[in-house]
């Protein structure tokens, strides 16, 4: 069970999710994900690809072209929604779980399979992997949620992160109630895809030893609905040092300072009531033995009962004292509590079965995207170029158009056209792509091959236009 501790010199320190942080373009890093909207993408591309201002003879061959891209990819993306589903029906938390359905070892490839399929996706979506090296370093970070993250690690079977859209942000935080600002640097990350597998067992949770005797007398182990499924989170604007909060059953606890804060105070105050009682507990003894009938009447004098009543008052305020110090304690913790539920809340975009259309969506966007930017260049370019100078043109023209860095995933996007057909790469490496007609034709003659169909079933696509262009996009340019 991993545990986090903020280590900096000050006391609570509050920071609202999304005020206090400035974003430029010069913030953003270089990512494989393209942010651009795809409308505006189409609109610029079109102008370079035709050579000129909206009108030009190219235009109209220009847009259906990315028109059959959008179409060609919206085939692929359904067929594989369809897949993930299946694969994740047995092992989804959200369904319940039949009587005589699979063990063990059957969840295990259920899940391995969807972990596959899944892995692909999200590498069309420009997704990366977050290292086991990353998720530690969290561990020993925290930037909005200025407590000790809990993870329940001993419910996990298998852990994966994946992420896309780093850029560098501001945070203000506030100290000693909001007398004291600073800004601190912190990296963002624009989407966060978890997907975790539990054990088909899960464990008690960690209980302190009164608790884990009194569970010990109750009844059998409470069914948990998440054992031996997989849960799988998609995030948004997620900071890279509060990673752990996003594991299920992740909890706030009480940092060393707040316990120090809330501690050093109670034993101050405690002490000396204890040292006042003490005393009196003798003589309490005696009273208590006397109302007993363990002892005679006469062995107490008036004296005597004062100091016990005095005593019994001091115990009364004793258990005050204690009672006050545990609701700091429980409000402290509640606090913590409610600033991660909160930001989670804001975060989370959706959940299990959900997120395979989203990610599907933007899937088909960033495959598009990759597919169009790598055939414009290369058919706009002034001379030959190989896929290292494709790779810079791409770059330097987004750059320079959209003022956005992006580290362009070119051999991604050479797949995509050699398997369209829309790429040839010669003996001395360089590319070549057809004609705008000849592209067109030969997107055209794919698109019947997936239909099975004949040319005149292209009049029932209707008329080409803005919403059609890539047809895809639940989560266009997001």
């Amino acid at each position: 069970m991993a545990e986090t501790a903020d280590d900096a010199p000050s006391t609570l320190m509050e920071t609202a999710p999304l005020d206090g942080m400035a974003e430029t373009d010069a913030d953003v890093l270089p990512d494989t994900f393209i942010a651009v909207p795809q409308s505006a993408l189409i609109d610029r591309l079109v102008i370079h690809g035709s050579g000129g201002p909206d009108g030009s003879s190219r235009t109209a061959v220009m847009r259906d072209i990315f028109r059959m891209l959008g179409l060609l990819f919206r085939i692929d993306g359904s067929e594989t929604l369809v897949g993930l589903r299946d694969d994740y029906h047995p092992i989804n938390p959200d369904l319940p779980t039949l009587a005589g359905s699979a063990g063990a070892d059957s969840h295990a490839a259920t899940h391995a399979a969807l972990a596959a399929r899944l892995r692909r996706v999200l590498i069309q979506a420009n997704f990366t992997v977050v290292t086991d090296d990353r998720l530690r370093q969290a561990d020993e970070e925290s930037a909005e949620v200025q407590a000790r993250i809990r993870v329940p690690r001993r419910y996990y079977a298998d852990v994966a992160f994946f992420a896309r859209g780093r850029r560098r942000c501001q945070a203000t935080r506030r100290y000693l109630f909001g007398l004291i600002t600073r800004q601190r640097p912190m990296i963002r990350l624009r989407h966060v895809v978890v997907m975790i597998r539990f054990h088909e067992r899960l464990p008690l949770p960690d209980w302190p030893l009164p608790r884990r005797v009194l569970r010990a007398w109750g009844p059998g182990p409470v069914v948990r609905p998440f054992a031996g499924k997989t849960v799988i989170k998609l995030f948004t604007d997620v900071a890279e040092a509060d990673l752990n909060m996003l594991y299920p059953g992740a909890r706030a606890v009480m940092r060393t300072r707040d316990k120090l804060m809330l501690g050093v105070p109670a034993v101050a105050g405690g002490v000396p009531i204890m040292l006042n009682i003490l005393p009196a507990l003798s003589v309490l003894a005696v009273v208590l033995a006397t109302w007993m009938g363990f002892a005679a009447a006469g062995s107490v004098d008036k004296a005597a009962l004062t100091k016990a009543l005095a005593a019994m008052s001091a115990l009364a305020g004793l258990g005050g004292f204690l009672m006050r110090q545990i609701i700091k304690v429980e409000r402290q913790v509640l606090k913590y509590q409610m600033a991660l539920t909160e930001t989670l809340y804001v975060r989370n975009v959706c959940n299990n079965a959900a997120v395979f259309d989203y990610l599907i969506g933007t899937a088909e966007d960033q495959e598009f995207k990759e597919a169009a930017l790598a055939y414009v260049l290369l058919d706009r370019a002034a001379r030959p170029l190989d896929a290292a100078g494709l790779k810079v043109a791409v770059e330097d023209w987004v750059r320079r158009t959209f003022a956005m860095a992006v580290d362009f995933d070119i051999t991604d996007a050479l797949d995509k056209l050699a398997r369209l057909d829309l790429v040839t790469r010669h003996a001395d490496n360089t590319l070549t792509v057809p004609a705008p007609d000849e592209a067109l034709d030969r997107l055209r003659a794919r698109w019947h091959a997936e239909a099975r169909d004949s040319a005149h079933a292209m009049a029932a696509l209707g008329p080409s236009g803005a919403g059609e262009t890539a047809g895809m996009d639940a989560a266009n340019g997001r």
